[in-house]
């Protein structure tokens, strides 16, 4: 799973963090509790640019990296959990649970 904006990323970890404490941020105990650890990425994005060739004018599709946070799940089941618990809260009226 790949979070492209780390900032929504941080927000799961600050709920993580009220519910499992501050240890749930060290790698081993993150994959132990939640069957899962993060790690900090440079992904390749692209982007389209228009560059001038004389009289004429060329999009062209260029990449750049970016700050990306990917999850890696050791278990579907980990996966779905996370999926159900966490993602899509935004708008609901009882918030995450």
């Amino acid at each position: 799973m790949v979070f492209h904006d780390p900032a929504d990323w941080m927000e799961i970890l600050d709920l993580l963090t009220q519910t499992y404490g501050n240890t749930i941020r060290m790698r081993h105990i993150m994959r132990r509790e939640l069957g899962f650890t993060s790690r900090d990425h440079q992904g390749l994005e692209p982007y389209m640019t228009t560059i001038k060739d004389g009289n004429i004018f060329i999009e062209e599709r260029r990449h750049h990296y970016s700050p990306q946070v990917h999850l890696d799940f050791f278990t579907e089941a980990a996966h779905s959990w996370f999926q159900l618990k966490y993602l899509n809260r935004k708008g609901q009226d009882s918030g995450l649970f």
